[in-house]
């Protein structure tokens, strides 16, 4: 597949490498006949002679190529014609025998240029020759070993096949697993982009050929203003996903001069880790989260930062996207989402009011979150079954009005004060099992409007040094560009106090828990932490936290609500009994509902209602199953 190319680039190309290859194909002719002989050559090979009268007769003046005149700046002198002359086998198949004949008459094999032929045509001195300039095309990632593995007296080269498909004017469009060049016209127009006054003004003083670095969150418009600054110079950009540990392909900065493109390196550092860059010529951009560690960025530098779009950017971008929409600001109040996936849910027409736009932007950038946390439906949690006491619904109001009004907050405070706010809310959830606190995060899920995804502990817990860091990392980092409410069930596993460094494991153990107490103050989005072990977690983690709500065990009245709200409409239960059971037996709600789904199962299987009798039977198996009696002899 190949890439649209530069239209004033590759026509002057195509002439150069024209001439460079007739040149290549000259000196080899010159070394058949002294190998061979000419007559034997004019018999065998004639088609050698034409390239050579063709070569003869170029014009003295010829346009240079501009792509490996770039590339071959540092190379030594005769390493650009090795490897145009590794290529002519590349362009025409007939230089296959000629170049077996050529390492036959050497005691040498194959259809590619053999190092005694390398050696008797390029030389073999010190500091020149053949050594050096094979060297560095190795280096360059232009040439490959045909056989890797031979000893280096035997070894043949070859071309690799991207690097020269983009010197003859053909580049690929995906050159490399983790390479991907995107042409000029695919970029954005600068002036298109909704950017901050403050990121304008900083790209004023930006100079073509500056070294660039874009942070900010995943899928918020980093690599898109890097791109419409390649755009605005006539550049495609070449984008090359580098991960730590992983080394950048050796042809990346070889390509990139080839194809005229700035390369784009997109990293992904590990937390607590550092990513040495690769040596690029001048004229590359980065794209990096806020928190990634990078070594190698020479000092000029242009350094920017694209934060999560505040309101006023959202409601530009729906603005852009949709002219004329009667409830964009409504849209804008409620939609946190990155720049990316926002554009990319107000692409699709049929997405017109919020729940759909959410859906769609979850459908194009929800595949790793939900790799590490699995989706809740607040629909299956409705209001009325949530059954709360005054003070304990005061302060859900109250968390529900904290995250309706992120926006406005730092409009609303002193400047010292706001400097030191973002936009998330973290809320810990504390009481015994089965007092409603997952019910109560679903039920503020639907209240908000918000997608509720819930940690999976055992995809994100690793046994891997870094890796549980690494999960949680990523998790975060999506759920904030997809504005989504984040449940860590059963939250002290993950937030336990530090102790005493006895061990190695203490040590990474400890290292964990600071890891997470910084991420949490920095994410930006909603994450709720539910626990029954409150004394469990770390009191670092509590002054973290915006909200801290009690649930407590329900009393007399509050289980006969909860009663009456899970039994089915159909029992035949009188209230004077639902009475004696709320009063009687001090059951959370979690345990009400299994003592009701095993009265109703029970009722279904005979055929009957769920009688006093059904719920007295149900009931001495939850007793019995907590270790516990039932207060109830009868009912």
């Amino acid at each position: 597949m190949r890439a649209d190319t530069p239209p004033d680039l590759w026509p002057e190309a195509a002439t150069a490498l024209r001439a460079l290859l007739l040149g290549a194909a000259w000196r080899v002719l010159q070394s058949a006949e002294a190998l061979l002989g000419e007559d034997e050559v004019a018999q065998r090979f004639a088609f050698a002679q034409d390239y050579a009268a063709a070569f003869e007769a170029l014009p003295e003046a010829m346009p240079v190529h501009p792509g490996l005149a770039l590339l071959a700046r540092g190379w030594p002198e005769q390493a650009a014609e090795l490897w145009l002359v590794h290529g002519l086998v590349e362009e025409d198949r007939r230089f296959a025998p000629l170049f077996e004949a050529l390492n036959a008459a050497l005691g040498d094999e194959g259809s590619q240029p053999g190092p005694a032929w390398l050696q008797q045509t390029f030389g073999n001195l010190p500091g020149q020759g053949v050594r050096p300039a094979l060297r560095a095309l190795l280096q360059a990632g232009v040439l490959k070993a045909e056989s890797p593995g031979q000893p280096r007296a035997a070894q043949r080269h070859e071309v690799e096949e991207a690097c020269w498909a983009a010197l003859r004017g053909e580049p690929l469009a995906d050159p490399a697993p983790s390479l991907r060049l995107q042409p000029v016209q695919a970029a954005a127009e600068l002036a298109s982009l909704v950017l901050k006054p403050a990121t304008r003004e900083a790209l004023a003083g930006w100079q073509p050929g500056q070294p660039l670095l874009v942070r900010g969150p995943e899928h918020n418009g980093r690599g898109t203003l890097a791109a419409a600054l390649a755009r605005a110079q006539g550049q495609p950009v070449l984008v090359c996903r580098l991960e730590a540990g992983q080394p950048a392909p050796a042809m990346l900065a070889a390509l990139a001069a080839l194809c005229g493109a700035m390369p784009l390196l997109r990293v992904d550092v590990p937390p607590g880790e550092s990513l040495r860059l690769p040596t690029l010529p001048r004229g590359f951009a980065v794209v990096a989260g806020d928190e990634d560690g990078l070594e190698g960025l020479p000092d000029d530098t242009l350094a920017l930062s694209l934060p999560l779009p505040a309101f006023e950017q959202r409601l530009a971008l729906i603005e852009q996207a949709r002219p004329g929409q009667a409830d964009a600001p409504a849209l804008a109040a409620r939609l946190h989402l990155a720049c990316g996936h926002l554009c990319r849910a107000l692409a699709r027409r049929e997405a017109t009011g919020e729940a759909a736009l959410r859906d769609a932007a979850l459908a194009g950038g929800a595949a790793g979150l939900a790799r590490l946390a699995q989706r809740l439906d607040p629909a299956h949690a409705p209001p009325e079954a949530l059954v709360l006491d005054d003070t304990l619904r005061r302060d859900l109001a109250a968390l529900a009005a904290r995250c309706q009004q992120r926006d406005r907050l730092r409009a609303e405070l002193p400047a010292a004060f706001a400097a030191r706010l973002n936009a998330g809310v973290r809320a810990l959830l504390a009481g015994p099992s089965g007092t409603g606190k997952t019910l109560a995060a679903q039920v503020l899920a639907r209240e908000l409007g918000l997608p509720l995804f819930r940690l999976d502990l055992s995809a994100v817990v690793s046994k891997y040094i870094g890796e549980t860091e690494r999960n949680l990392h990523k998790l975060l980092s999506a759920a904030q560009a997809l504005d989504v409410m984040l449940l860590l069930d059963e939250g002290d596993a993950l937030l336990a106090s530090r102790t005493e460094v006895g061990s190695s494991n203490d040590r990474y153990a400890n290292l964990e828990t600071n890891f997470l107490l910084q991420r949490l103050e920095s994410h930006q989005g909603l994450v709720l932490v539910t626990t029954n072990a409150q004394a469990r977690i770390d009191s670092a983690f509590m002054r973290r936290f915006d909200f801290v709500i009690p649930f407590r065990a329900p009393e007399v009245a509050e289980r006969l609500r909860l009663w009456r709200a899970h039994l089915p409409a159909s029992h035949a239960l009188s209230d004077a009994q639902l009475g004696v059971v709320a009063e009687a037996c001090a059951l959370a709600g979690g345990q009400v509902r299994n003592v009701v789904l095993d009265a109703v199962s029970s009722a279904l299987a005979a055929g009957g209602v769920v009688d006093g009798g059904r719920v007295l039977e149900a009931l001495q198996r939850e007793y019995r199953r907590g270790g516990g009696l039932c207060p109830l002899g009868r009912l």
